[in-house]
């Protein structure tokens, strides 16, 4: 398989006009932001981009943006997981014919669960697809639905390149269970230099961090990760820590709710249009942010800014 998974990648939003319809020049006008922020890739259709809300049509619309517009400056990983096999398998086929880097399926949890036949339902996609498949384990309040049994046989797939897995307590099992067969990828900035260090993890495959903590022209990320690629360890890990408190802004924001069930998608959409993008509305049942949330999620962005000793963003886009 090619698209092999290196880099910075980040869950994106879908950003929706005020009417609720698809805002594709705001995805046209993002698309052109990942790439000035030098994102080796985005991860589309996911839970940052309420796929949930989103017909199959408006799936597959966003994926032949996005890869109109990297112009192979970016790629593109788009999950691909829905209601039945046959959508799935409709929405993989649009997705290799589109030209995107993977697909991406979640581990299923209805339907057929014994071991048997998650591993066959996986088998059966990557057989008819015989793409690059990414395999994305989301931990949920009864744990990891993926056991590391049943990720040891899911690694005997060649169609499978990488797992994204939020299953931090189960992680060093998953990746005990790849053999090195398949790059197990934690998505959480917060953990990927430890993960580097420790584990030689070689991807950020990342969730919305990318695009709330930089811009172009300040990457303190990316900035980091480069120190890491030359060896420079002590360096990375100061360079690091100066971006703590966008972390606590992140966590309060963003991570937090999404750990207890709540989806933040009002939140990293106000933050990604302080950053310089289009956000937009979201769909129900999400909420909009109220008139104290935004103005409070606003002044703790900007203080997480100028604490980490970087500019507001605003100021860049004025």
């Amino acid at each position: 398989m090619t698209a092999e998974p290196i880099g910075i990648w980040a869950a994106i939003p879908t950003p929706f006009s005020p009417s609720l319809e698809l805002d594709e020049p705001g995805l046209r006008h993002n698309a052109r932001h990942y790439v000035a922020l030098g994102l080796r890739g985005v991860f589309c259709n996911g839970l940052i981009g309420e796929v949930w809300a989103m017909t199959l049509a408006e799936r597959k619309r966003v994926v032949e943006v996005l890869v109109e517009e990297g112009q192979g400056r970016l790629g593109v990983s788009t999950v691909i997981s829905a209601s039945s096999i046959h959508e799935t398998l409709e929405l993989g086929a649009h997705a290799k014919e589109a030209g995107v880097d993977h697909a991406v399926i979640m581990v299923p949890t209805a339907g057929p669960r014994s071991r048997e036949q998650q591993f066959e339902y996986v088998k059966l996609i990557c057989d008819r697809l015989d793409m690059p498949i990414v395999l994305f384990n989301a931990a949920g309040a009864t744990g990891s639905p993926l056991s590391p049994e049943l990720f040891s046989d899911i690694c005997t797939l060649p169609q499978i390149v990488m797992l994204k897995t939020t299953a931090y307590d189960h992680n060093n099992a998953l990746r005990k269970a790849a053999n090195g067969k398949v790059v197990v990828s934690d998505p959480l900035e917060e953990h990927f230099l430890e993960n580097r260090l420790q584990s030689q993890q070689p991807i950020l495959y990342a969730d919305p961090e990318p695009y709330l903590y930089q811009f172009p022209g300040g990457c303190p990320i990316a900035d980091y990760v480069a120190q890491l690629d030359r060896g420079e360890n002590d360096a990375a890990r100061a360079a690091r820590e100066r971006i703590e408190p966008l972390r606590r802004a992140f966590n309060k924001w963003v991570m937090g709710p999404l750990i207890e069930g709540h989806m933040p998608n009002a939140a990293v959409k106000r933050w990604s249009e302080m950053m310089g993008m289009a956000g937009g509305a979201v769909r129900a049942p999400i909420r909009p942010l109220s008139p104290i949330e935004k103005q409070t999620l606003e002044q703790e962005v900007r203080l997480a800014f100028e604490q980490s000793g970087l500019p507001n963003p605003e100021t860049v886009y004025a």
